[in-house]
């Protein structure tokens, strides 16, 4: 049951880091992911509020100019400057041909080159609530521990489980060699406590030799004192 729950989540994480991989790899000039004929942009702020929630991933499908007619709800990149733009929704106020380009009229007043065009709302998917825990993802640190560390770390596991494998014969050869060293430590364990034996009978019987050797010259002494005791009681009868 481990094992199996172990492989799911692995599955479900390679697909999230490779989608991931993917979708950072997949960034245009504007640091959004164009992906074949869709375009992934993740709602970051309340800008495209209230028909977008902040949060939201939209999935949206490259539209040809030749679709989109006066009225469409479009999505289109509002530069500022070299390095700042927003990702607006407008509602197409009229088209003009000028020059090779053509120029998107907004409602607002505002004008697009077809460039700048993403595509339709009409033909767009909305994803609510993962566009924050995406956008993580997607950011430096977040892609650095979620993604590059942990796949390391897996990595290593594998390496480890293979070396194992190769050593010992996978997991056979593992309890085999858990048993093995069991064994081992069991021997040592029995070789010191039979040394720990010995050295208490050898106390033990050194004990018991002394305390028989202080008996023997006790037991002298007792009987030269009888000795000498008879003696004088001998000379005394003499006399």
């Amino acid at each position: 049951m481990k094992r199996t729950l172990g492989a799911v989540l692995f599955v479900i994480y390679s697909i999230i880091a490779i989608t991931v991989t993917v979708l950072l790899l997949s960034y245009n000039d504007y640091n959004i992911s164009e992906i074949g004929d869709y375009t992934v942009y993740i709602a970051n702020n309340d800008a495209l509020e209230p028909e977008y929630d902040e949060g939201s991933i939209l999935i949206i499908k490259n539209t040809n100019d030749k679709h989109v007619q006066v009225g469409d709800q479009i999505f289109l990149y509002k530069v500022i400057n070299s390095q700042e733009f927003e990702f607006v929704n407008e509602t197409l106020a009229a088209k003009k041909q000028q020059g090779r380009h053509i120029i998107y009229e907004t409602e607002t007043g505002e004008s697009y080159s077809n460039e700048y065009f993403v595509g339709k709302a009409e033909d767009t998917t909305v994803i609510k609530g993962w566009g924050t825990l995406l956008s993580i993802l997607e950011s430096r640190w977040g892609y650095l521990f979620c993604i590059v560390i942990v796949s390391l770390l897996l990595f290593l596991q594998e390496v480890f489980d293979l070396v194992i494998e190769i050593k010992y014969g996978g997991t056979k050869g593992t309890k085999a060699a858990n048993v093995a060293h069991a064994r081992k430590t069991a021997n040592k364990k029995t070789t010191a406590t039979k040394k720990a034996t010995t050295t208490k009978s050898a106390t033990t019987a050194t004990k018991t030799t002394t305390t028989a050797t202080k008996a023997a010259n006790a037991a002298k002494v007792v009987a030269k004192t009888v000795s000498t005791v008879e003696n004088v009681n001998d000379a005394q009868t003499e006399e």
